[in-house]
């Protein structure tokens, strides 16, 4: 038997040895769970702390403890979060986190022992450090920062390349030299005898079996299929009505009218300027959908607004400008309240593979990772400026070998590369959306779903080009929708003479007017990307350059990183929001807010 648990938050602290005591890493710890009201479930060869929701059923220490920790939305979304009993049961036990919680970790943990497993990819970070003074493991690099400041101080200087060039750093890395994130589905083992074992047996497998004789009215069929399916086990225990996202993309308008044909309750949001294209294409799909559906405003200084969040919660290690997701949190409802994502359509359904593999060629993994390298190598003016300002070489021969080992053998190559994406590229830039948005609502990513995930990557190559099958589930089961060009594109799926006008006149309009509308209103218009960047107008660029400007002794005291923050650097620096690189200057500039943060940690005395 065991106790439910469910937190938001947890810590796990090994001594050296269960007899350890009087360590500073453990008066730290004791300290921050008096000030922070975090509750002791474990202090015989271990210490466990949680914020729980709810008190355990009984305070009986012999009985193990079964800890969810998910987001403070589902918590409030009146799931169940109740698991089983009576014996350990982890398929069990995943398969119901994954319908309720979908973004969650697992702590069983018994006197002697625990375990710690996540979801597949891990999109609710475990961060883990080895010290002198023992194991730290927690949800939050602010919470082991504060308990140990010293793991803070050096940066690793290989992820810091990577995301000045990338915007993340891959697999386990952090920008920390000393702390590390778990890798996806990595179960972390301990016990009093055996001490701390690392596997991964939760990493997700892909089908062997490509289907490549599937006729496209039965391919059709099993993305329907598995679609209804995900729908139906992540939102039945939702809070009705279910509000999705909706852009003028494809990933959103397949849910909205796959959920608008099983009768879900759902009302739809758009975020944006009344000049942005992408605002302007939901409004097309939600009329021809017959949904409610809301424009919310897209405030310049939302980039800035949303910077205390952003590094609350995601860490300052992603790019910063996923804080344009928090634009929805001006949604009208309570704490708790469901909401539908898009997350991880784009690239199970073969967004990238054209860009990335233009030919169908691929025979070895050595050639993906030759491939991956190369799309996702910056400019070679970019490139140069971020090692000028590093001080360092970008070793492309290591970057290549470590996306070589990261690639799993499946039946084809694009297979791994897909999955690669998945596990670096998604996990690392995309899936904060969940967790800033998770803060409040009730999030839902019906893509990301393993029968989803399998009815996709067993798709052959050709019905991933160019998102053909997603094209053609348009076409065939939404042909209204299939009218409406995507947002990013000027021709439909399906050509249309009355829509293609509308679409003509609305281009020719907004191009008319929308250079006259910057110059007036002192803003760069464009599409909703360009307002993500933190460099909206005149005053903000000059407000993030003066900060990089001032950071270089901030870098240096907080982290022990010298950035070669010359007086020619930082001309290239603050000419490069002119000149289109908005990253470089975007990165430096979040390197700098990340270490006012690190240094603004309370630290417990």
């Amino acid at each position: 038997m065991h106790r439910n648990a469910v937190t938001s938050r947890f810590i796990v602290f090994v001594p050296p040895t269960p007899s350890t005591n009087h360590l500073p890493t453990q008066g730290q710890l004791l300290r921050l769970c008096a000030s922070q009201k975090l509750n002791l479930i474990q202090t015989k060869h271990y210490y466990l702390a949680c914020h729980l929701v709810r008190p355990l059923e009984t305070a009986d220490s012999t009985h193990p403890v079964l800890v969810c920790d998910t987001l403070p939305g589902k918590m409030s979304g009146g799931r169940n979060f109740n698991f089983p009993s009576d014996t350990p049961n982890w398929d069990e036990w995943h398969t119901q986190a994954e319908a309720e919680a979908q973004v969650y970790n697992f702590i069983y943990a018994a006197e002697e022992r625990f375990t710690i497993e996540s979801d597949p990819l891990g999109i609710k970070p475990i961060y883990r450090a080895e010290t002198n003074e023992g194991i730290l493991i927690a949800s939050s690099i602010a919470d082991i920062c504060s308990i140990s400041p010293g793991l803070s101080k050096h940066l690793d200087r290989a992820s810091i390349a990577q995301f000045l060039v990338m915007g993340y750093a891959l697999g386990s890395r952090t920008l920390h030299r000393d702390l590390h994130r778990t890798d996806t589905g990595e179960r972390l083992e301990w016990s009093k005898d055996t001490g701390l074992k690392r596997s991964r047996p939760r990493r997700y497998r892909i089908s062997a079996q490509i289907k490549t004789d599937t006729y496209l009215s039965a391919a059709l069929s099993q993305v329907e299929r598995a679609l209804n399916a995900s729908l139906e086990r992540h939102c039945s225990g939702a809070r009705k009505p279910i509000n999705i996202a909706l852009s003028g993309g494809f990933d959103s308008r397949i849910l909205a009218a796959a959920m608008k044909s099983q009768n879900y309750p759902i009302r739809a949001f758009t975020y944006g300027r009344w000049h942005h294209r992408e605002l302007r294409t939901a409004g097309r799909i939600a009329k021809s959908l017959g949904i409610e559906h809301a424009f919310l405003n897209y405030p310049l200084d939302n980039y800035y607004q949303r910077l205390s969040l952003f590094m609350s919660v995601v860490e300052g290690q992603s790019e910063s400008k996923v804080t344009q997701i928090a634009n929805l949190l001006q949604i009208d409802a309570d704490s708790g309240s469901a909401l539908v994502h898009g997350f991880l359509s784009d690239p199970i359904a073969g967004s990238h593979l054209t860009d990335w593999f233009p030919n169908d060629d691929l025979t070895e993994l050595d050639e993906v990772a030759d491939r991956l390298v190369k799309a996702l190598a910056p400019s070679d003016s970019r490139l140069q400026l971020v090692q000028n300002v590093l001080g360092y070489k970008f070793d492309w021969d290591s970057f290549k070998q470590e996306i070589r080992s990261a690639l799993l053998p499946t039946e084809k190559p694009y297979q791994s590369a897909v999955l690669w994406d998945i596990e670096n590229r998604q996990r690392k830039l995309i899936s904060p959306h969940l967790l800033l948005l998770g803060q409040v609502f009730d999030v839902i990513a019906p893509f990301y779903d393993r029968e989803m995930l399998q009815t996709w990557i067993s798709m052959p190559r050709v019905a991933l080009d160019k998102r053909y099958l997603q094209r053609q589930q348009l076409a065939y089961q939404f042909p209204e929708l299939a009218k409406i060009p995507r947002d990013e594109e000027t021709t439909p799926i399906t050509p249309n003479l009355k829509n293609q006008l509308l679409l003509l006149i609305d281009t020719v309009a907004r191009k008319a007017f929308i250079k006259l509308y910057g110059s007036i209103t002192g803003y760069r218009p464009g599409s909703i990307w360009s307002l993500g960047q933190g460099m909206a107008n005149a005053s903000q660029i000059q407000k993030m350059n003066d900060s990089i400007r001032d950071g270089d002794k901030l870098l240096t005291e907080v982290f022990d990183l010298q950035l070669n923050l010359s007086d020619e650097t930082r001309a290239l620096i603050q000419s490069s929001p002119e000149n289109g690189d908005y990253q470089t200057t975007r990165l430096v500039f979040q390197l700098v807010e990340y270490a006012k943060w690190i240094k603004a940690l309370p630290v417990s005395k």
